[in-house]
């Protein structure tokens, strides 16, 4: 199994054609027009280096996110953040709060950090119970956190947060937050951990989910450590941002309309993909803040309804390579309404 699930290009090179690729997250409203814009009107700074300190490209996001331009590090997608900053920080010992995003182990596993690992449970809806987890936490150097997490769209309120950072901070522990989905939650500039503005949270974003953009790699990091950054700094390599993918941080985080009708549209189509799926019989699956949704199967494996999805031309998630998951679990993405409807029918199929 690939360890990101769909592989596309794979299916395609085996003669899979026009498959709806359910098992990548990406925004259905596609590449944002204004962007698209700019670089059909901009393929002349593709004749210079980009500036090796992004300085405006930090200043963008620095603004997006209320904080200052000397918070931010920007990277070849949120990949690079993340591998960046456990080499600056090399944690002898990491708990990870799973399931979750394989790459946090590949990363940590470059440094031989030792991985400890706390379950979300099924039975309080993948949510995680604070006051236990703070009762049960061993003695560790870093907490890993992804905020919404993946894949089980659960969601950690910031007052929450708050508590979690403020009981770690006590113990000498740090904390790292991926907040890559987190736009797709409602009301989330009131929800980021930026507002804590703690030295002792790092937070890395992508633009990939919620602009539509994995081609082009873009991600960040935010710290109030300023040490940090300086150790992140020292190890990443130079240029690693392409001059679109500049363009993209300083284009589209500025889209007010795009924004605002993924917004819209994410608010309607999470709770009706819910509340249509719920109708299908042999599976169970769980309220998201995202635009993804976890499905338990109650009849078959992943494997097999993963291959009878891609004989009705659909590829979703085979989510058992999940810590703690396992064959009794898919994702699915949440995308247009039309897409929506024929992938719910399908499944349907497949599971009576």
């Amino acid at each position: 199994m690939d360890l990101h699930g769909g592989n596309i290009y794979r299916l395609q090179r085996e003669g899979k054609e026009n498959l709806l690729d359910y098992s990548s997250n990406i925004n259905p409203l596609g590449v944002p027009e204004k962007f698209k814009e700019r670089v059909v009107n901009s393929f002349h700074i593709l004749e210079k280096y980009p500036d090796p300190e992004y300085v405006e490209l930090r200043e963008n996001i620095a603004k997006y996110n209320g904080v200052k331009l000397e918070n931010i590090v920007v990277g070849n997608g949120a990949t690079e953040i993340l591998f960046l900053h456990m080499k600056a920080m090399k944690p002898k010992k990491t708990l990870i709060v799973a399931p979750a995003f394989a790459e946090y182990k590949r990363a940590l596993d470059t440094i031989e950090s030792e991985i400890l690992y706390y379950p979300l449970l099924e039975e309080n809806s993948w949510n995680l119970d604070v006051e236990n987890f703070l009762k049960e936490l061993p003695q560790c150097d870093l907490v890993v956190i992804c905020n919404p997490n993946n894949p089980t769209g659960s969601f950690i309120p910031l007052e929450k947060i708050e508590r979690i950072n403020s009981e770690l901070e006590k113990r000498g522990i740090k904390l790292f937050i991926d907040e890559a989905f987190i736009e797709f939650v409602e009301d989330w500039e009131n929800q980021t951990a930026i507002l804590l503005k703690s030295k002792n949270i790092f937070i890395m974003r992508a633009l990939t989910k919620f602009f539509a953009v994995p081609g082009v790699r873009l991600g960040y990091g935010i710290t109030f450590d300023s040490e940090v950054l300086k150790k992140m700094e020292s190890y990443k390599e130079p240029w690693s941002v392409n001059s679109f993918a500049e363009l993209a941080g300083k284009t589209m985080l500025w889209d007010s309309e795009y924004i605002e009708t993924t917004e819209k549209w994410i608010a309607e189509e999470k709770k009706w993909f819910f509340e249509e799926s719920q109708k299908i019989e042999n599976i169970r699956t769980y309220k998201t803040n995202v635009n993804f949704v976890l499905v338990k199967l109650l009849k078959y494996n992943s494997s097999y309804v993963r291959e009878k999805m891609i004989e009705k031309d659909v590829v979703v998630r085979d989510a058992s390579n999940f810590q703690y998951l396992n064959e009794s679990y898919i994702r699915l993405a949440i995308k247009n309404r039309e897409n929506n409807i024929k992938v719910l029918k399908a499944l349907e199929e497949v599971m009576r």
